[in-house]
């Protein structure tokens, strides 16, 4: 007969982090027997994802599938547990800032991230992936895990400079439907997943190149935003990429790494998310030297020193935090989207965001 053991566990709130498109997220404290206490975060589901069935269930199977995965470069799920009606995900917190806003900062300083560093958390993020896509089950069958929305809202960096990739098991129960649609961050989105394919582990590759676009180049997409969503997912669907936004200096190996990661093609793309790792790698180490954690920490403290000091707030006021879905018709793929996802057609042509409104946006934040 197995041995169980049982006991209370109960979660104080602290404070309420984000409300976002998928719930609310909560930072608590979780308490345990004799006074012990540990910081983690809550996640849960809006009323809407609970009550369907269906959803649940295919969350419930994402959540299992990727209960194990344990990597430093990865925010661990502790639990996934209901509350009445009311599913949620206990979760790692992460006292830090999303990369979203880390670029923000960026912006409004006309400032830009040392290129070495751009290259050193795609390499951290992509090390988390490898370890995610190279998972087997007991049997010795790959579990095919993909995470389906890799984005600057869905990377953390803590305060000690180590960059996380959350929401794996989250976003793919939300983004990967069963129905004729599209969901996703259309900015990050992979060809294969905006034209409603297949995808696998290369999709996250692509969307990871896509975030190495977006550091390097300042903070933007290598998709223009100033245009209606329709013609964003066309962007998606036909690859386009404004090359452009990239510097004139930025290193050719690096331009080079990221064509290949952003290829329209799978089949052109890396074949392992590790020798993307160590390619990565390669180039900001092979003098011998180059970028660590500390060196990522330091710049930051240097930066932004108000980080470690008071708690940062997550702010996604354009579409690029936003998680689009875009019903699709049979047989001509016809994109049918209501009027109030279109911006105003007397908006200033140069904006670098679509004006939607703010109710369409999804509240992120550092331990969403």
């Amino acid at each position: 007969m197995k041995r169980k053991i049982t006991g209370s566990v109960e979660y104080e709130v602290i404070e309420t982090i984000a409300e976002g498109g998928m719930g609310t997220v909560l930072k608590a404290l979780k308490k345990g027997a004799e006074g012990f206490e540990k910081v983690v975060a809550i996640k849960t589901l809006l009323n809407c994802y609970s009550t369907d069935k269906k959803f649940v269930r295919k969350f419930i199977e994402e959540a299992k599938l990727v209960a194990d995965l344990v990597h430093e470069n990865i925010v661990q799920i502790y639990q996934l547990d209901h509350n009445k009606d009311e599913y949620y995900f206990v979760l790692e917190f992460v006292d830090g800032i999303s990369l979203y806003n880390f670029m923000e900062f960026h912006k409004k300083l006309k400032s830009t991230l040392p290129q070495k560093l751009c290259v050193f958390i795609t390499a951290r993020i992509a090390r988390g992936l490898a370890y995610a896509h190279s998972r087997c089950d007991n049997e010795g069958k790959a579990l095919n895990i993909v995470h389906c929305d890799v984005c600057p809202h869905n990377i953390l960096i803590n305060t000690e400079g180590l960059p996380k990739l959350t929401d794996f098991g989250i976003a793919r129960a939300v983004n990967v439907t069963e129905d004729d649609s599209v969901s996703g961050k259309l900015p990050f989105m992979s060809p294969e997943q905006a034209n409603k394919r297949k995808v696998d582990f290369r999709s996250d590759i692509y969307s990871l190149g896509t975030v190495l676009f977006y550091m390097l180049s300042g903070g933007y997409t290598s998709r223009r935003l100033d245009v209606k969503l329709k013609e964003i997912l066309e962007q998606a669907r036909n690859n386009y990429i404004d090359w452009d936004r990239i510097p004139e200096d930025t290193d050719e190996e690096i331009v080079k790494m990221l064509r290949k990661m952003m290829a329209t093609d799978p089949a052109d793309r890396y074949q392992n998310t590790s020798e993307l790792a160590r390619e990565l790698e390669y180039h900001i180490y092979k003098d011998g030297y180059g970028p660590t954690i500390v060196t990522l920490a330091n710049y930051m403290r240097s930066e932004m020193p108000a980080l470690f000091t008071a708690p940062c707030i997550e702010e996604a006021p354009d579409i690029i935090g936003k998680t689009t879905r875009i019903e699709i018709q049979r047989p001509t793929k016809t994109v049918v989207l209501p009027n109030n996802y279109f911006e105003n057609e007397s908006d200033n042509a140069t904006k670098k965001t679509v004006a939607l409104p703010k109710e369409y946006y999804e509240d992120t934040n550092p331990t969403d």
